[in-house]
């Protein structure tokens, strides 16, 4: 039987979950579990909107499908949203671990953010001396930033220094807000001597801003961070920062779900401490120890920026490969057909799936695009050992089309397609890792989810063009095609028989005695007489015909014939079905049409408007026998006027 295992988790936290992912793999590849990572991209900055769409991801699965769920709840953009998931496990007796956020219900693994930040204030105290530091706080609710607060507040107490509430900023971990608070404090009349952040972006924000005005970290002003990035150990000055082990953290998640599952008895919580790194932004380490790493990190970028080059370029050619057309069936042929030859995520496997809702409103926009999962997808792509396929529909609770373990355990990342909280479907990716820790994913996902919105509004844009050109082409009385019509649909169907060697028909129809109607029983009846001639028409026409209302009441239909039978035999059903008409209307005039055709030659250099005027000419002559020979209403009319030579002549 197959095991697995989901893991929830924010894909801004990407130097994080990536090392927990690591963590988690030490333990899942030993027991050979697959892992199922649900990773949104929510962010405080974003809207409320396109938040839901971005944690929509975790509404997708039915977590009963896995041995058990890790949730990353510090991670999460919301309280709330951890919180519903867990409700969910504990309902459905699924075992759970969640990372950084107490859940009732489920295992806890905590990480101690108060250490490691106690004694980096403590030590800018004593080490630093300082003693008018501002806080740079993430989001006001945030238990993480909370808890940094506290830390702070304490180890300032315990060197009898305040920290009041106007110097605590809330930057939202937003990087620009952080750059923002930092020039404000630092302009201010009481200046502070450090800032201490919350985490590393809000610090090497606060520098650069610093920066910006003329000023020199650690010099002028101390800063810190938290988190220890990448970026904080390369940047100048490497900020000094706390350090959490999130590999270590990941793994000891992992052991405890595991042990969950299996039984075992074990501790429900477990805290991993923080520590504190002291670095060049507090005055600690000399630039000269920090040089080898900046060496190795402005190798590693210049390879980076080639890199994002060349997957800029790629990039472009997706978006023009992709979405050149404004309908859905362009849009699958040209994903797949760009698959088929190139891979943007090469010797990963890669599944593109979209959501049936959705692919109905990519078709139709009068059927509304949803905000929550249906049960049908559609997987438009699927790349397997670098080969592209198209596994078509699959039932949403399979999450992949033909799942099934291999021979090495996997790490399968969904990420959501959406605009705002419309959902588009989700992309599904293997070892993915290194693509979370560099962004590429992201970046990805931001451009792929943009793009399908365009590509929606072009779809709307031509069904909306189509529909215009639809009612310019469109008889208004009748539905039938007026003469922009016919030029429009029924040249197009002579010209294709011309092509193909085939013969069409052009047969036209007149009302008979329409002038006798209109004067005794009114325009209004010469207008249902006119409606009513259509719709036979409509209704008798053989399959693939174009209708044509030419003028008043003289009608015409088009389309490809095989023999003279076929349009004989359409005209008699026509009369008969007329008449049938009448007779349930029970009109208290006669209502008969004439009729005349002519079959095209597929070598005549004749065009439509010729066969036309041929046709015209012989129903006049129908028209003329029917007012000499026939006096009864409702009279058929006889069709053994076949051509032109049959005519008689005309003085």
């Amino acid at each position: 039987m197959k095991r697995k295992i989901a893991v929830l988790a924010n894909g801004w936290n990407h130097l994080s979950i990536s090392h927990a992912l690591k963590g988690i793999r030490s333990v899942t590849d030993k027991l050979d579990i697959d892992v199922f990572l649900f990773l949104s991209f929510a962010a405080f900055a974003q809207s409320h909107a396109r938040n839901l769409g971005e944690d929509a991801i975790f509404d997708l699965t039915d977590y009963t499908e896995f041995d058990g769920v890790i949730i990353f709840s510090g991670m999460l953009n919301s309280q709330e949203t951890p919180e519903h998931i867990a409700k969910k496990l504990v309902s459905k007796k699924v075992p759970g671990v969640s990372v950084g956020i107490p859940l009732p219900g489920l295992d806890f693994v905590g990480i101690d953010n108060f250490k490691g930040m106690y004694e980096m204030v403590d030590h800018l105290v004593k080490e630093h001396h300082i003693k008018n530091p501002v806080f740079l706080a993430g989001a006001k609710e945030h238990p993480d930033s909370n808890e940094r607060i506290d830390a702070t507040r304490e180890a300032l107490a315990a060197n009898n220094i305040e920290l009041k509430d106007d110097r605590i900023f809330y930057t939202n971990w937003e990087y620009l807000t952080a750059m923002e608070g930092a020039i404000a404090y630092a302009k201010s009349d009481n200046p502070p001597d450090a800032f201490i952040c919350a985490n590393d972006h809000n610090a090497i924000a606060t520098c650069i801003g610093l920066s910006q005005l003329g000023y020199s970290v650690p010099k002028d002003f101390i800063v810190t961070g938290f988190d220890k990035i990448a970026h904080a150990e390369t940047f100048f000055p490497s900020i000094t920062t706390v350090y959490q082990d999130y590999e270590k953290i990941g793994y000891i998640a992992a052991w405890q779900l595991m042990e969950k599952v299996e039984g075992i008895s074990h501790s429900s919580q477990v805290i991993v401490s923080s520590s504190f790194v002291k670095n060049e932004s507090c005055g600690c380490k000399k630039s000269e120890e920090a040089e080898s790493v900046r060496h190795t990190f402005c190798i590693n970028a210049y390879v980076k920026e080639m890199e994002g080059l060349i997957n800029q370029s790629s990039s472009a050619e997706l978006i023009g490969h992709v979405f050149s057309g404004s309908d859905y069936e362009s849009f699958r042929n040209n994903l797949f057909e760009y698959y088929k030859t190139r891979n943007n995520f090469k010797g990963r496997d890669f599944y593109y799936i979209v959501d049936d809702n959705a692919r109905k409103n990519f078709k139709s926009s009068s059927f509304p695009i949803k905000k929550t999962w249906s049960n049908k997808m559609s997987c438009l792509v699927a790349v397997q050992n670098d080969k592209a396929s198209y596994p078509g529909d699959f039932s949403r609770s399979q999450l992949i089309p033909n799942y099934k373990k291999g021979k090495a355990p996997e790490v399968y990342t969904f990420t959501s397609m959406h605009y705002d909280d419309n959902l588009f479907g989700y992309v599904v990716l293997t070892d993915s890792i290194d693509l979370i820790q560099d962004r590429t994913l992201n970046h990805y996902m931001i451009q792929m989810n943009y793009n399908l919105e365009q590509h929606r509004k072009n779809c709307r844009f031509d069904e909306m063009n189509k529909a215009l050109r639809n009612i310019s082409n469109t008889d208004q009385l009748t539905g039938l095609n007026n003469r922009f019509g016919m030029e429009g649909n029924a040249v197009p169907v002579l010209e294709k028989a011309n092509a193909s060697k085939k013969k069409c028909a052009i047969m036209f129809a007149d009302i008979n005695r329409m002038k006798y109607i209109n004067d005794n029983f009114g325009h209004l009846h010469g207008d249902l007489a006119i409606r009513t001639v259509a719709s036979t028409l409509l209704k008798e026409m053989p399959e693939g015909w174009v209708g044509i209302r030419y003028g008043g009441d003289e009608f015409i239909s088009v389309g490809e014939c095989k023999n003279e039978k076929t349009v004989i035999d359409f005209i008699e059903r026509l009369n008969s079905s007329l008449k049938k008409e009448v007779e349930a209307m029970q009109l208290a005039y006669p209502l008969t049409i004439s009729c005349g055709y002519i079959l095209s030659d597929p070598n005549s250099s004749l065009k439509l408007d010729d066969y036309i005027n041929q046709a015209d000419s012989i129903m006049y002559v129908h028209k003329q026998k029917t007012y000499e020979d026939e006096k009864e209403k409702n009279q058929s009319v006889t069709t053994n006027i076949k051509s032109l030579e049959d005519l008689p002549r005309m003085k």
